[in-house]
Parts: structure tokens; C-alpha cells; sequence
């Protein structure tokens, strides 16, 4: 009889395969490539004699994966791979032993070699203890006997092969089966053998025959052990593209992967879910999630959890789903609040503690240290949300509204409690007390500078809003969270909603306004021309009405389109690129409404507008003379020694040059007594302009611009070291812009380069990009494509790192303008048809 005919193949073979996990692994381990090369390399190592790997980490997090890996990694190499996993549910003495002798990689191995004999007896004796030498023993001489020709057995197979044994789920193996791994590792310490285990600490921590033979390999110097941790972002990404087969979308990418928190198996499972509810689509070869994708919890992950959570007992149970509703994370002191308050009989803390151990122990929950603000939290949000909705409605509702009087018990909710209140009033049904405490926890999270929270919570606000005036406050909210993250697109669609309310409602100091948001929302978006037509419509119309405050925030707007940079963030515009003009005229009436409102801020803002507008001119009218070959006069003025400060005054554009001064110095007065270090921040260098902006068309230019670089030591009085740091990044880029615009490359290289660098260091991502971008740009123009095509990818890491439409927009203009300096048709075509449609899309 072979071994293929075995009673023990037909008996075990369909338990302990791996295979039962669906299909092999072919492609790399994303993620993993440390991991699997320490696999690797004690492959490589372990010729003479026995090694052993532990693979530790949670549920799902990759060990059964990177054990088929090695698997093939072992194959490839000529070893002799076995691969088995421990069963949760199914018991009995030497069950995993059998299923590594039952296994066909063994038989397969070991048919038609000196080692089938050997195998054959062991099988046998497994299957029905008939082997005739343990007729006359007693039951413990009969296991040891097993034992003994289990290690011969393996022993016979490593002298055909090297021998990797693989086992999974290491916390579930029987003790007979541990025993006699134990008994391999002692009596067969030469032969060709790597054991792999992977398990879960915490469970294998409780399995006595598990920690001992690991403690036993681990005195003899055997074990190797690796701790598999939860995907990063950027690992997720990759593992997203790998499972679908195709690029996703990196913003859809970072919510699968904070949906999942970096859990491989989670995030395979919610392609899938995604996919059949429709909610991920390929659009452009590109995988691209739904817009406000629901939460949704695979029915795999749920029947794992299920799997878990059945053998709790009933008090755990209910303890569990009841502190679910508390949150992520909570005490003990909540959970039994919650009960007080409910009307249920209250436990002590200790009782809550010891219905709360099972949970622990099945790896539900982790326990926190005694300093801790929570005693525990939930390993997975996906466990809180199956723990959650094992309770009634009715039941969830009321712990809910238990939750809400806790939290509003000492009168008005701290500020740091509005979020967790404006949810627990919505889910108990308050629904006046949600929206209107969303609203609240808005403008808080606004003023943290945290627009993904403003934006969940006027999500979660919005359903339930039913006044007017709060759809109206949730909506600017909305806009205002959309307006910091640049999401141009979504901001309009919000923006049609609020003019609907605004016209219903017949409120024309809403549809002005409404209007005004529009058009900032056009101007960001690079859509000047529409974005200043909308604001002097509201111009004309806050006029009409005697509308001060709508009429100054309109020629605000109108002056930043007609500049085409936003207020504190433009120094010398081109005057064939820009309407100094119609900037000019609009700056000049909203400093005029400041002053009548007395608004310092205002003041300072178009007082430092119009110095800009003044320089312009003063750059401008020096820029023609160059053109016309005029300059040469000023040129032999002051090399025969005469300072710039003294020629001024003798030219026609001495007037602007002082307008200027003068109005750099208001601004920064108002600026310094508002205590806004930004705008004074702004203000110094463009008050270097007025020194070095007419400098810059002469010889040695290149030069000049480091001094508006000095000129912002003054600003250490003024801001902070983060501050300062983002000043010199934004120098450093401007100093690479201006060289780039006279043609100075080498110049233009080294200012590019330390710009990008800086801003990497500081995390400006911004900077960095286009820092990157005009290197690129730089090189192409250079001829060095190769150089050129290098700095663009790192245009494209930061971009994949911090996606927005106008990034991608700005990417494949770029790629499509060094494809026309290389001369590439194709590529240059493809490259601008795509920005095309990035801009109207």
C-alpha cells in the first residue's frame, strides 16, 4: 500500500492543508519583503540542522499569507515544504500530527524513497495503533513509541530533502502533536529541518505545551522570531493595487486603509464588499471609491468576529456591546455608570473586570495599564461595530441617551465632549440637540485646522437638520472645511445647495454672500475671469443696498482675481499678467470701507495690497526700459557710483516707489498691533521689493535677491521658529522663481533643490511640490531629460502622498511640457489631453 492509499490520507487530508485558505500565493508579500527575507535567509542558513520562525501578530494580519510565501520560497529552492494549520473547533489527540503526515506534500515526497517506510509506520500507527511493536506496551510507552517513529519518519524525509514545516494557528495544535514536535527538535537537532509557526501571543501564551517547546528552541539558540504589524498607508496602497489588479485612487486608497486600520485581511475583504455593492468603480484605469462609501463590515470579517465572540460567555457579551456604545475606547467607571443609569442592577468595577477578561483573552479587547485614561479599548473598530449591533434598537438608543445626560450632567459639555455629544444625541434621537451641538463641534474643529472632522460631522448633522438656519450653518461649515482642503468641485456642489436655501428663503445677504463664497471657490481653482465677474455682481449689489461689509469682502475678492494671487501671498505681478488696474481701483475702495468700518484688518490687508500694486509698477516700467535697451543710462549711473536711492528721484516712477514704502509701513503697524505674524511676516518681504525690485533688471541681479533673504531676519522679533522656517522655504522657492524667470539655470537648480529639501523637512508639502516640479522643469529645459524625468517623480511621490485636483492637474502639465522638450508627440499629447480634462472635469 502506498502512502496515497493510506487510511490516515483519506481520514485527515481535507483538514490540515493550508490550501483550505482558497488559492497560492504567487506574487510578492506587499508589505512583508523584511519578513520574507529573514525567511530567506534562514532557508539559506539552515542546511545543517534544525531553525525555527515564529510568525506573532493579531487576527489577520498577514501570518497565513506569508507562510504560503515561504512555502513557495522553499519549493523553489528544492526543499521539501509542509504546510498545515491547527483547527479551532475540532479536537483530538495527535489531530496536527496527523495532518502533517496525512499531508500530500509528504506523501508525494516521500513515494518511492527510503523514507516511505519509515512514514507508512508512523501513519499507520497514528491512524489505528496496529503497529506490532506497541501490542505489548502500556498506553504511555505506546505514545512515546509514537513519538519516537514520528521523529524517524521526519528525520528519513530531511535525508531526501531539506524540510520546512509550516504550521498555523500555533495556539490551537493539540498537546500530543506539541510533544512530539518537542521530541523532533531534541533527537533530530542535525537533520535539514526549519519549523515555521505563526499564532497569536496572547492565546499561545495560554498554551503550555506551545511555550514550552518554544522556550526550549529558544534556550538552544533555534529561534528566530518576527512580529508582523499592521499595513502603513503607503503598504496598503500597495496591497489595494495588487488585490484589484490595477491603480486605485490615493484618497480612496487612505480611507479603505483607515476603514481597516491597516489590517490586510479587512482591507481584501472590503474590495470585495465594495465591489458587489457598487461602491468602487474604475474610472480611467484607475480604481476610485464612492463618494461618502458607507462603513461597511464584510460578511467574512463579521463571521470571523462571530467565530470569536461565540464562545464568550453571556455576561461578556452583553458588557462588551454595551461598553461598544461608549466608544473605541473606555473605563469601567463609564460601563457601570451606563448600567446605573439604564436601570439595570450596577456592578462593582471588580465584576465588570472579570466579565470583561474572556474578551481579552480572545483577543477582542486590550487592557490597559492601571495609569491609563481607559481601561480598555477594542483590537478592531470592525469588533466594536459587530459588539454594537448585537443589541436591540429600542436597548442601544436608551444606553445612548445615558451616554448624553453624562455627558451634559455638570451643565455646559466641555469643549472637548462636543463631537462625542453631537453623536450620542443623534443616535438617541435628539435630533435638535445633535445638529445643534455638530454645529458647535464644527467651528471648534475649524479652529483646530481639522476640515475632515468638520465635514464628518456635518455628515452626520445634515439627515437630521430641520431649521433653515441650521442647514444654512451646517453648509457653511462645509464650505469652509472644502475651502481649506481645496476641493474646488465639492464646494460648488455644496455652494447650489446653500443659493437653493438662499433664494427660497428670499435672503439677499445670503445669496451675496453665497456668491462671494463661489467665486473664492472659482479663484482657487484658477478661474479668475468667472471667479471676478460673480464678485462684481456683489460689488454692484451691496452698493445698491447700502452693504458696507458685503461691498468691502467683494472688492477684496475682486482684487485678489484681479492680481491673480491670493491677499498676503503676491510681491512683484507682471503687469502684462495681471489687471493693476482694476486691482488697483478694487484695493482702493475696500481700504476705503475698512477705514469708514474701522477694521484694522482690512486696512493692513489692502494697504499691503496696494504697496504691492506700487512695486509692480515701479518693476514694471523698469522692465520695459531693459526690453527697449533703455537701461543703459542707469546702468553707467551707477557704476560711475551714484546710489539707486539717489537716481529715483529723478525718474517718473519715484511717486509708486514711495507709495509703496508708505503703504508697507501701515500695513505692518497694523499688523504688528493685531498681533498677526503671518501678514507682518508677508509684509517685510514685500518690503524688500521696494529696495531690491528695481535692482533686479541690472547687472548682478542674480545676486540682489539674497538680500530680500536677509531682510527677513527682522521677522524673528515677529514669529515663531516654524514660521521662520516656512519664511526661508519660501524664499529659497522664490529666489529658484526668479531665476528661472531671468534665466539664470544653475541658479535656478541649486535654489529648487535646497527648496525641496527644506520643505521636506518642515512638511510643507506644497513647496515641495512645486520645488520639485521647477527643478524638473529645469532640467528639461537644460536638455537633461533623464535628470528631468527624476524630479518629476518626486513631484509625483508628494503628490501620491498628498493627493488634490489641482496637483494632479499641475503633474501631467508638467509631464506633457518635458515630453514637447524631448520631443516626444505621443507622449506630450496623452500627457496635456489628460491635464485638459483635469481642468474641466
Amino acid at each position: 500500500m502506498t502512502l496515497s492509499e493510506s487510511p490516515l490520507s483519506s481520514v485527515i487530508q481535507p483538514l490540515g492543508s493550508l490550501g483550505i485558505y482558497g488559492r497560492r500565493v504567487t506574487e510578492s508579500v506587499v508589505g512583508r519583503s523584511v519578513e520574507l527575507q529573514a525567511v530567506d535567509q534562514e532557508l539559506s542558513s539552515s542546511r545543517s540542522g534544525i531553525a525555527c520562525i515564529t510568525l506573532d501578530g493579531e487576527p489577520g494580519i498577514g501570518k497565513t499569507r506569508l507562510m504560503l510565501a515561504a512555502e513557495e520560497l522553499a519549493r523553489t529552492k528544492g526543499w521539501i515544504a509542509i504546510a498545515v494549520t491547527a483547527d479551532e473547533e475540532i479536537r483530538g489527540a495527535f489531530l496536527l500530527a496527523r495532518s502533517l503526515f496525512g499531508s500530500p506534500a509528504t506523501q508525494e515526497a516521500a513515494d518511492g524513497t527510503p523514507a516511505q517506510q519509515p512514514l507508512q509506520k508512523v501513519c499507520d500507527a497514528l491512524v489505528s495503533m496496529d503497529d506490532p511493536g506497541l501490542e505489548s506496551l502500556s498506553p504511555d510507552r505506546q505514545l512515546a513509541r509514537v513519538i519516537d517513529l514520528a521523529a524517524l519518519a521526519f528525520r528519513a524525509l530531511a535525508e531526501i530533502k531539506p524540510l520546512l514545516i509550516l504550521v498555523d494557528d500555533l495556539q490551537w495544535a493539540d498537546e500530543d502533536s506539541l510533544r512530539m514536535l518537542r521530541y523532533i527538535v531534541r533527537t533530530n537537532a542535525s537533520s535539514r529541518i526549519v519549523f515555521m509557526f505563526a499564532g497569536r501571543p496572547d492565546e499561545v501564551a495560554f498554551v503550555n505545551e506551545a511555550v514550552t517547546l518554544l522556550a526550549d528552541m529558544d534556550r538552544m539558540g533555534l529561534l528566530r522570531r518576527l512580529k508582523l504589524g499592521r499595513f502603513s498607508q503607503l503598504e496598503s496602497t500597495e496591497f489595494l493595487r495588487q488585490v484589484l489588479g490595477a491603480d486605485i485612487n490615493p484618497a480612496s486608497a487612505a480611507v479603505m486603509h483607515s476603514q481597516a486600520e491597516g489590517v490586510p485581511f479587512i482591507l481584501a475583504e472590503q474590495v470585495h464588499a465594495y465591489r458587489d455593492a457598487g461602491m468602487i468603480q474604475q474610472i480611467d484605469r484607475v480604481w476610485t471609491l464612492a463618494r461618502n462609501a458607507e462603513r461597511l463590515l464584510p460578511s467574512n470579517v463579521r463571521t470571523l468576529i462571530q467565530r470569536r465572540s461565540a464562545r464568550l460567555p453571556e455576561s461578556t457579551k452583553y458588557s462588551l456591546a454595551e461598553a461598544g456604545v461608549l466608544g473605541r475606547r473606555f473605563s469601567l467607571r463609564d460601563l457601570r455608570d451606563i448600567e446605573i443609569r439604564v436601570g439595570d442592577e450596577a456592578r462593582d468595577i471588580d465584576s465588570l473586570a472579570e466579565s470583561l477578561a474572556p474578551a481579552v483573552a480572545a483577543g477582542l479587547l486590550v487592557q490597559h495599564p492601571d495609569d491609563s485614561a481607559a481601561d480598555y479599548s477594542f483590537t478592531h473598530e470592525q469588533v466594536r461595530d459587530y459588539s454594537v449591533d448585537t443589541l436591540s434598537p429600542p436597548r442601544r438608543r436608551a444606553i445612548h441617551e445615558a451616554i448624553v445626560d453624562m455627558l451634559t450632567a455638570g451643565g455646559e459639555p466641555s469643549q472637548e465632549s462636543l463631537t462625542l455629544l453631537a453623536h450620542h444625541s443623534l443616535a438617541a434621537g435628539r435630533s435638535e440637540l445633535a445638529a445643534q451641538t455638530s454645529i458647535e463641534a464644527g467651528r471648534k474643529a475649524l479652529e483646530a485646522h481639522a476640515p475632515e472632522e468638520v465635514l464628518r460631522l456635518v455628515d452626520l448633522a445634515q439627515p437630521v437638520a430641520s431649521g433653515p438656519q441650521i442647514r444654512i450653518e451646517l453648509l457653511r461649515l462645509q464650505d469652509d472645511a472644502l475651502e481649506m482642503l481645496r476641493r474646488t468641485s465639492h464646494r460648488l456642489e455644496g455652494l447650489a445647495q446653500l443659493m437653493a436655501l438662499a433664494e427660497a428663503l428670499q435672503d439677499s445677504h445670503l445669496e451675496m454672500e453665497t456668491m462671494l463664497r463661489r467665486a473664492a471657490a472659482l479663484r482657487l481653482s484658477g478661474d479668475h475671469d468667472r471667479a471676478a465677474e460673480l464678485a462684481v455682481r456683489v460689488r454692484q449689489l451691496a452698493a445698491e443696498k447700502d452693504d458696507a461689509q458685503t461691498e468691502l469682502a467683494a472688492c477684496l475678492e475682486l482684487g485678489q482675481n484681479y492680481l491673480r494671487s491670493e491677499i498676503g501671498e503676491g510681491y512683484t505681478p507682471a503687469a502684462a499678467e495681471v489687471d493693476l488696474d482694476g486691482g488697483a481701483d478694487a484695493y482702493t475702495r475696500a481700504l476705503k470701507i475698512a477705514e469708514e468700518l474701522g477694521d484694522d484688518a482690512n486696512i493692513a490687508a489692502a494697504s499691503r495690497e496696494l504697496g504691492v500694486i506700487a512695486v509692480s509698477r515701479v518693476s514694471s516700467w523698469f522692465a520695459a526700459k531693459v526690453q527697449a535697451g533703455e537701461h543703459m543710462e542707469f546702468v553707467r549711473r551707477v557704476v560711475a557710483g551714484e546710489k539707486l536711492e539717489e537716481i529715483l528721484p529723478t525718474l517718473p516712477i519715484a511717486p509708486y516707489a514711495y507709495e509703496a514704502g508708505d503703504r508697507f509701513h501701515r500695513a505692518l503697524e497694523l499688523y504688528e498691533k493685531l498681533g498677526d505674524r503671518k501678514g507682518a511676516m508677508s509684509t517685510i518681504i514685500a518690503m524688500a521689493y521696494v529696495s531690491w525690485g528695481v535692482d533686479i533688471h541690472l547687472p548682478g541681479s542674480a545676486k540682489r535677491i539674497e538680500e530680500i533673504r536677509r531682510l527677513t531676519n527682522r521677522m524673528k522679533s515677529l514669529t515663531n521658529d516654524s514660521e521662520r522656517a516656512l519664511a526661508e522655504v519660501q524664499m529659497l522657492y522664490g529666489s529658484h522663481v526668479y531665476s528661472r524667470a531671468k534665466v539664470f539655470p544653475d541658479s535656478a537648480l541649486t535654489k529648487g533643490m535646497e527648496a525641496y529639501t527644506e520643505a521636506q523637512v518642515i512638511g510643507e508639502r506644497a513647496v515641495e511640490f512645486a520645488a520639485a516640479g521647477g527643478v524638473a522643469l529645469t532640467y528639461g529645459e537644460m536638455g537633461a531629460m533623464e535628470e528631468a524625468e527624476q524630479w518629476l517623480s518626486k513631484a509625483a511621490s508628494v503628490a501620491l502622498d498628498a493627493p488634490s485636483p489641482l496637483r494632479a492637474y499641475m503633474l501631467e502639465s508638467w509631464r506633457g511640457r518635458i515630453s514637447t522638450m524631448a520631443r516626444d508627440v505621443a507622449g506630450m499629447r496623452e500627457h496635456l489631453e489628460r491635464a485638459l480634462e483635469l481642468a474641466t472635469g
